[in-house]
């Protein structure tokens, strides 16, 4: 069963840019995916080494990175907590 997450922010090139994705967590892969412009990746989750969390404040989205092996990937979305759930659950 995959878990699907709507309107989240993904942090890339370093933290210079944003781009709004949907994510879905499968058994085997984090599905990252974007409309404008039309774009998907696929992670496997045997790749991810670390993950951190960090409630947002005030009203603002929860950030989420998780560390690959050439790379870290930062997301801010609404209820960050869920995803590191549906991470841990497959991983």
């Amino acid at each position: 069963v995959s878990k699907k997450f709507k309107d989240v922010i993904e942090i890339y090139d370093e933290g210079d840019k944003e781009r709004l994705i949907k994510l879905e967590v499968t058994k085997k892969e984090l599905i990252r995916s974007s409309k404008n412009p039309k774009w998907e990746s696929r992670t496997s989750l045997k790749s991810i080494e670390s993950y951190s969390y960090e409630m947002g404040k005030f009203r603002k989205p929860d950030s989420v990175i998780v560390s690959l092996r050439s790379k870290q990937i930062e997301w801010k979305l609404k209820k960050g907590k869920k995803l590191i759930d549906a991470i841990e659950d497959v991983w």
